[in-house]
């Protein structure tokens, strides 16, 4: 009864019309039926408001309730059911992407290729005809391709993912009861925390709308190696590191900030520096002698060479993203900066890029900054709520305004949301068309070798399956470029032009030049795909 009056008088004064409007703004934003910006018109009135009370001297908790009333809607098991829901959102997006050709071959196709031929006991990739640690170091994802023995599809990659997103929130709040004395910080905390995770900090919601990366699975390892150093189980640390290496080849820069972490605020000063070079060593080695090793020392053809690292390269743009990484934080990361450093090593990769998709938490880059900059944000707080900083300046009238623009920063920051990206990723009756005209086609050129455009090549398993890419200077024909790698012949070749198709940099041209190769002859049947059937099939390898 209490409680209920509690949240009547809470709804109901007067001084909080300023946070219903805020709330207005965030269910607008949830439900992803508004467009992209709509939600902020309500958020804007809120803030008018309630910089209007804060202008005028009311005190604070009027103007946001108390927070014990606002926790007490969270209950454990409302939580939990939170948690469900987002992860079968999540799980129907991915889903539903593949279907309406939202994915494509870089890099859904690319990676469930290799898990595909790992399951049948062949470590390569078709698309590149190379050894799959040619292009990224990834043997800690070879586990998935257990699944793809049972059943070949790649939804088992991308779910893996989603529950790799949907697990992190558990561990985060592990890691709060661990760090925090009492029991209602730790409370707080978590809940903050990972609202902010499923919903609200950007680089982190952003990369779960990603494309597959092998990167993807690592959160809730970066989480778990800092449980078993907070408990000091060393075995299991060094086990999830080493898991955390074979899932890409820059992921080392994690034990390097976990080391620098451990020389600045505890007592395993010599292991922190024995991490550290042992980071740095696995970079070294795995990126300028395993990898080369299994591309013949090629030069690297996407993962980028020595020569396009700079840290100086568009400096305005990486100050941009460090304030898009640090400003939902409050800066607490820097002003706290010996906590903030076990993020630093992961955070100086994407600054050290030349390529503008590393540094823009668009896309999948920010897998391995967002676990460490939630960890140093824990530590953080725990900092703040030690000290009488609280105390002394929570009732300061620059403190609310402060907190004010803070949030106002917040939700201008906001991702799109989980909504909106379903009802966007749900297929239309021409995309189930194409399916079944896919669907005819893959079974009509079984164990043939086929050339298929990227939005395409996720729903193809199969050793011959090879990207067809336009290359300058070269006329589109039976034949598919592998980069600067090797070409290679193909018996089919597939297509559709209404869908995306990267990789082919003008559509008709290439569909002009195919119908004028007397290599290719066009086959029948089809109402939105473009088949091409090679005549001479002489020139085929196996």
């Amino acid at each position: 009864m209490v409680d209920n009056l509690a949240k009547m008088q809470f709804w109901g004064n007067k001084d909080s019309h300023g946070l219903n409007w805020f709330i207005l703004g965030l269910l607008v934003w949830w439900s992803g039926l508004a467009g992209r910006d709509l939600y902020m018109a309500p958020v804007l009135v809120g803030v008018l408001i309630m910089a209007y009370n804060v202008f005028c001297g009311n005190n604070f908790k009027k103007l946001s309730g108390s927070i014990e009333t606002i926790m007490s809607l969270a209950t454990h098991r409302r939580l939990l059911w939170l948690l469900f829901f987002h992860g079968i959102v999540l799980a129907a997006t991915a889903v539903f992407k593949l279907y309406s050709f939202q994915w494509n071959i870089w890099d859904v196709g690319y990676y469930s290729d290799i898990l595909f031929n790992t399951s049948k006991g062949k470590f390569y990739s078709s698309y590149f005809l190379v050894h799959n640690w040619a292009d990224h170091f990834t043997p800690s994802m070879s586990f998935l391709s257990i699944f793809y023995w049972f059943y070949p599809s790649s939804h088992w990659m991308t779910l893996s993912k989603v529950l790799a997103l949907i697990v992190s929130p558990i561990l985060i709040w592990k890691i709060c009861d661990n760090v925090f004395i009492e029991k209602k910080h730790a409370y707080y905390v978590g809940l903050a925390l990972s609202i902010f995770w499923l919903f609200f900090y950007a680089p982190i919601v952003n990369s779960s709308y990603f494309a597959f990366h092998p990167s993807s699975l690592a959160a809730p390892a970066i989480f778990y190696s800092f449980l078993c150093l907070q408990k000091k189980e060393w075995w299991k640390m060094i086990l999830v590191f080493l898991f955390l290496i074979g899932l890409k080849e820059h992921l080392a820069s994690v034990m390097i900030g976990f080391g620098l972490y451990m020389i600045l605020n505890t007592q395993q000063k010599k292991s922190g520096l024995i991490f550290v070079i042992l980071g740095i060593s696995a970079i070294v080695v795995i990126m300028w002698v395993i990898m080369p090793y299994y591309r013949n020392y090629a030069p690297a053809w996407t993962a980028g060479n020595i020569e396009n690292i700079s840290l100086f390269a568009d400096v305005n743009g990486k100050l941009i993203y460090l304030a898009k990484l640090l400003i939902p934080f409050g800066f607490l990361p820097i002003i706290y900066w010996k906590y903030g450093i076990i993020a630093g090593p992961a955070i100086g990769v994407n600054l050290l890029a030349t390529a503008k998709n590393l540094y823009s938490t668009s896309f999948h880059y920010d897998d391995l900054t967002a676990p460490l900059l939630f960890i140093s944000v824990i530590l953080c707080l725990h900092q703040v709520i030690s000290s009488d900083f609280i105390k002394r300046y929570v009732k300061k009238r620059l403190f609310h305004g402060l907190t004010l623009l803070w949030s106002a920063f917040v939700f201008v920051l906001l991702p799109a949301s989980p909504m909106r990206i379903l009802w966007e990723s749900i297929p239309s009756s021409t995309d189930l068309q194409i399916l079944s005209e896919l669907k005819r086609f893959d079974s009509m050129s079984e164990g043939k070798r086929i050339a298929v455009q990227s939005s395409i090549g996720p729903l193809f398993l199969r050793e011959k399956l090879q990207w067809y890419i336009q290359i300058k200077g070269n006329l589109c024909g039976m034949v598919s470029h592998v980069y600067s790698i090797r070409s290679i012949p193909v018996e089919y070749v597939v297509l559709v032009p209404q869908l995306g198709y990267y990789g082919i940099n003008d559509m008709n041209l290439c569909l002009k030049e195919l119908s004028m190769d007397s290599q290719a002859r066009k086959v029948p049947g089809f109402n939105h795909l473009i088949v091409y059937k090679r005549t001479n099939k002489s020139n085929l390898t196996n």
